[in-house]
């Protein structure tokens, strides 16, 4: 056991280096100067659906910017709830806001691809920056984030907002995003390599300049997939724009899902389709997090029962291991690091999740999500 113990303390150290060096490469976005005068080409184009809880604070984050984009359109995609209301009070104090109704569901069509879409057509801006209505900007945002646009002239930037959490279940499932990209997506490939397998993105915030999305087909080359965001990241990078993955959480934040239900529900839809649907990916994925993340644990529990004192202490090695990986990436993304301890229950969660997303993808029931069933 303690020789199997050093093999995975080993794989574990080189993780940590790895992970440590990664989380370095992503751009940081930076605060500029303000220049009230200066002519900004920047559409905000939020897609929202029964957001009544979460639109408000939306617009107001933006409204509450130093420096206005040209405009923000809202698509009102049949919302059921107050969400029209409340984007026409804001609009009736900001000109520059404006609520669009969204059109009937085209058939082949995915609900959020087909309000992004219509988005891209009413705008009128050289960027436009896709927001979903959880996403909250801290000041200085707009010039931050165009300054960046500004300098890269085309193509495509994303970033993993902050991610603010509240249940126990969001605690432990909802980092498990940045984790992944931590650990295993070479950041510095995803801008210096047009390969599009190393490609990641965030559907809450993409900004992409308007010839090139028009130029990769927008939202209509794209218009049946599941996971949008890296669908288009991959599109872009496919037809050789530049993309950059930023670290974007001193400017921007936002709450995913606001119970333990909606978690699983959200990851559910999203990681089976995020790996193409392959089963041995995943499969792989999860069978390493297995091994270097549970099965520690497991021989600290045997030792204990045999008083094997080295593979006990070889065991919590490699559980110091595996928090410091996490704790690193918690903290680089603005997190606190005190759930890095819980990091096998992460785990464990995020492999169940992965399973049944799995389990309803072979199946082909459907995956459903805000009233509407995805395929």
């Amino acid at each position: 056991m303690a020789v199997f113990l050093i093999v995975i303390s080993v794989l574990l150290l080189c993780q940590f280096i790895f992970t440590i060096w990664n989380m370095k490469q992503l751009p940081v976005l930076k605060p500029v100067p303000f220049s009230p005068g200066e002519p900004i080409s920047l559409s905000i184009l939020i897609p929202a659906r029964n957001e009544e809880n979460r639109i408000e604070a939306c617009l107001q984050s933006i409204v509450d910017q130093r420096l206005y984009p040209k405009e923000l359109i809202v698509l009102d995609d049949h919302s059921t709830d107050q969400t029209r209301a409340l984007v026409e009070r804001f609009a009736e104090t900001y000109p520059w806001i404006r609520v669009q109704s969204g059109q009937p569901l085209k058939r082949g069509w995915l609900g959020k691809s087909y309000a992004c879409s219509q988005l891209a057509e009413a705008a009128d801006s050289d960027w436009l920056l896709f927001l979903d209505a959880d996403v909250r900007l801290k000041k200085g945002a707009v010039e931050s984030v165009y300054k960046q646009l500004c300098m890269q002239k085309t193509g495509m930037l994303s970033g993993f907002p902050e991610q603010k959490t509240g249940t126990f279940f969001e605690h432990l499932v909802v980092p498990m995003m940045m984790f992944t990209i931590g650990c295993h997506l070479p950041v510095k490939w995803v801008r210096k390599s047009k390969n599009p397998a190393f490609a990641a993105a965030h559907g809450g915030f993409m900004a992409i300049e308007k010839n090139c999305y028009h130029d990769i087909g927008g939202h209509e080359a794209i218009k049946d997939s599941l996971v949008d965001d890296m669908a288009l990241a991959r599109r872009v990078k496919e037809k050789g724009f530049p993309f950059t993955l930023a670290s974007i959480h001193p400017f921007v934040y936002m709450r995913m899902y606001e119970s333990g239900q909606e978690v699983w529900e959200g990851f559910r839809k999203n990681l089976f389709p995020g790996v193409n649907r392959s089963i041995a990916l995943l499969s792989s994925v999860f069978c390493l997090y297995t091994l270097l993340y549970l099965v520690p644990v497991i021989c600290f529990m045997i030792a204990l029962f045999q008083l094997d004192v080295l593979s006990i202490c070889l065991a919590i090695l490699c559980y110091g291991l595996g928090v410091s990986i996490k704790a690193a990436i918690d903290t680089e993304n603005g997190r606190t690091s005190a759930m890095a301890f819980l990091l096998p229950v992460s785990i464990l969660s995020l492999i169940a999740i992965g399973f049944a997303s799995m389990k309803i993808g072979l199946k082909k029931e459907g995956y459903e999500w805000k009233g509407r069933r995805y395929e």
